[in-house]
This record gives structure tokens, C-alpha cells and sequence, in this order.
């Protein structure tokens, strides 16, 4: 009796795989091994990478939100030093427009003063005028010096 092909090729097929599957497979199991070993350290290498990302991402959102709060309060320091400017300027222009207007009243009084003593020279001047022509057309030469001795007296007097 003997075996059909078939059985000996199963044969030979089932004792291929016990001495050569035995290798195969702990080649195989060592490879995969291997590689789930790699997959591993790349996913734990990957989950670090993903924390300190993560940690680099708050620190720079922290950082992000001092600097957000240190330029609104460099606005509103601006924003402070700007009306405190605008106060020191109008106080300022008040003050100019002030002086302003006291050298404007202080003109404007000189001016009528120096008119006053214009319209007073001039209504002396007319009086003069108006007095020696009447004493040249009206009086006669006795009565001139007549007045002219008296005036001398008085003159003397007061002197």
C-alpha cells in the first residue's frame, strides 16, 4: 500500500513548515515584535512631542495674554498721558488768551489816554492861539502891556 502523491506532498508540505515555519515564524514574530516595538517608541516619542507642543502652545498663549494686558495698559497710559496733555494745553491757551486780552485793555487804554492828551495839547494850542489873536486884534497896545506887567508879577509871585 502505498501513499498517493497527494499524501506525500502533504507530508512534505506539513514537515517543511515544522522545520523551516519553526524558524519562519520565530523570524516573523521577531520581525513583527520588532516593528510593534518601533511603532511604539514612535507613538511614545509622538505623545512627547504632542506635550511639549502642547505646553510650548500655552506658554505662548500665556506669554500672548501678559503681553495683550501690557499693550492695553500701555493704551490706557496713552490714552491718561493724552488728556492730561490736552488739559495742560487748554490750561495753557487760557492763560495766553488771558495775557492776550490784558495787553489788548492795556493798549486800548494807552490809546485813549495818549488821545485824551492829544485832544488836551491840541484844545491848549487852540486857546493859546485863540487868545493872542483876540489880544492882537481886540486889545490896543497899553492894554497889552498892562497885561504883560501883570503877568510878570504874577509869575514872580508864584516863582
Amino acid at each position: 500500500m502505498g501513499l498517493s502523491q497527494t499524501a506525500w506532498v502533504l507530508i512534505a508540505f506539513i514537515l517543511f513548515f515544522i522545520l523551516v515555519g519553526k524558524k519562519l515564524w520565530s523570524t516573523l514574530t521577531n520581525s513583527l515584535d520588532e516593528r510593534k516595538k518601533m511603532i511604539e517608541s514612535e507613538l511614545n516619542e509622538a505623545k512627547k512631542l504632542r506635550e511639549e507642543a502642547q505646553a510650548e502652545l500655552n506658554a505662548s498663549l500665556k506669554k500672548q495674554k501678559e503681553i495683550n494686558k501690557q499693550i492695553l495698559g500701555i493704551i490706557d497710559n496713552a490714552k491718561n498721558t493724552a488728556k492730561q496733555i490736552e488739559a495742560d494745553a487748554l490750561k495753557k491757551s487760557e492763560i495766553i488768551i488771558k495775557r492776550k486780552e490784558e495787553q489788548a485793555k492795556q493798549k486800548i487804554n494807552n490809546a485813549q489816554i495818549d488821545a485824551i492828551n492829544s485832544i488836551k495839547n491840541i484844545s491848549a494850542e487852540l486857546s493859546v492861539k485863540s487868545a493872542k489873536l483876540y489880544i492882537q486884534n481886540q486889545l490896543d497896545s497899553n492894554i497889552q502891556k498892562t497885561l504883560y506887567s501883570e503877568s510878570k508879577e504874577t509869575l514872580k509871585d508864584k516863582l
